[in-house]
């Protein structure tokens, strides 16, 4: 087998470290949209204990349904109020949206220190506008930011922001 000559920024668990509150996240995120209606069903793969995982296509956690209007949804949980995203995970969220002509959607759960919910924001990556940050993220992941204020994650404003049949989503970023 032939031997890698790199040193990776991120440990096996440092890498599977970042799961741990993105599975909280997940957890009640799933739990809202089936308190408010939505169909779910699983997108990307979960390849934590791949052996091998190699940059490349990031996919979105879910497709959700609602009224027969479909978007993805990516899960992300924070402990700080910061809506930044990995610019790799949002350039290719926007390669599946044009894709298959569905929006994106990327739901924060903000958690405190003991791994509450205190804020929920998402972002439709079709409408709300973002920039790269200059600095590398801590792991050297180059970042994207919001620049627009983001709603709540509650039921009207993915009605609003997503599944409103009197709006047309133009990818506006």
């Amino acid at each position: 087998m032939k031997q890698l000559d790199f040193t990776p920024y991120k440990s096996k668990d440092d890498f599977r470290g970042n799961y741990k509150l993105h599975d909280i996240a997940e957890a009640a995120g799933k739990n809202l949209l089936i308190q408010w209606g939505m169909d779910f069903k699983e997108f990307g793969e979960d390849r934590r204990y791949s052996k091998v995982w190699e940059k490349g296509e990031d996919k979105p956690d879910l497709i959700i349904t609602y009224r027969d209007q479909e978007a993805f949804l990516d899960w992300k949980g924070k402990h700080k109020p910061k809506w930044i995203l990995n610019k790799r995970a949002a350039d290719s969220y926007l390669k599946w949206s044009k894709k298959f002509n569905l929006p994106v959607l990327v739901a924060f759960l903000l958690f405190d220190e003991e791994n509450r919910v205190s804020d929920t924001r998402f972002a439709n990556l079709n409408i709300h506008t973002f920039r790269e940050c200059k600095a590398e993220a801590w792991d050297k992941n180059r970042v994207v930011e919001f620049t627009t204020e983001l709603p709540e994650f509650k039921k009207h404003n993915l009605i609003k922001f997503c599944f409103d049949i009197t709006k047309t989503n133009t990818g506006a970023i």
